[in-house]
C-alpha cells in the first residue's frame, strides 16, 4: 500500500492488543492500540485513522456506546467502525451495525483470519482511497 491504512484498536485485554495490532502491523497497516475505552474518542481525533476497531466489552465504556459517540459526531462520523466480540450473538451484532458500524468480526485464536476479515473490510470500504 502507497499510503497505509491507520487503524485504532481498542481492547482492554493487552495481550490480545499487542496479538492483533502486531499481526495487523505486520499485514501493512499503520496501527495505533490502546487498552482504555474512555479515550478512544481523543485517540481518533489525534490519530485520524480510517478504521477503528473496538472491542465490545470494556470497562468504563462498552464498544457499541464508543461507536454511537463517533458516529454522531461531525469530525468522527466517516470513521469506518469494526465491533470484534468473542460473543456470537446476533442481537449484539444487530446491536453493533445499528449504532453505525460497518462490520463484525468474532474474536478468534485463529489471527490470520482477523486479519483477513480486516483487509476484507478495509478494500470494499475504502476502495479508491488505498
Amino acid at each position: 500500500m502507497a499510503d497505509r491504512i491507520k487503524i485504532l484498536v481498542a481492547d482492554d485485554n493487552r495481550l490480545q492488543l499487542s496479538i492483533i495490532g502486531d499481526a495487523l502491523i505486520e499485514a501493512g497497516f499503520e496501527v495505533f492500540t490502546i487498552d482504555r475505552g474512555k479515550i478512544v474518542f481523543q485517540e481518533v481525533l489525534k490519530n485520524r485513522p480510517q478504521l477503528v476497531m473496538l472491542d465490545i466489552m470494556m470497562p468504563e465504556i462498552d464498544g457499541i456506546s464508543i461507536c454511537r459517540g463517533l458516529k454522531t459526531n461531525p469530525q468522527t462520523k466517516n470513521t469506518l467502525i469494526v465491533i470484534y466480540s468473542c460473543k456470537k450473538d446476533l442481537d449484539l451484532m444487530d446491536l453493533a451495525y445499528e449504532a453505525g458500524a460497518c462490520g463484525f468480526i468474532l474474536k478468534t485464536n485463529n489471527i490470520g483470519q482477523i486479519v483477513a476479515r480486516v483487509q476484507e473490510i478495509v478494500r470494499e470500504k475504502l476502495a479508491g482511497q488505498v
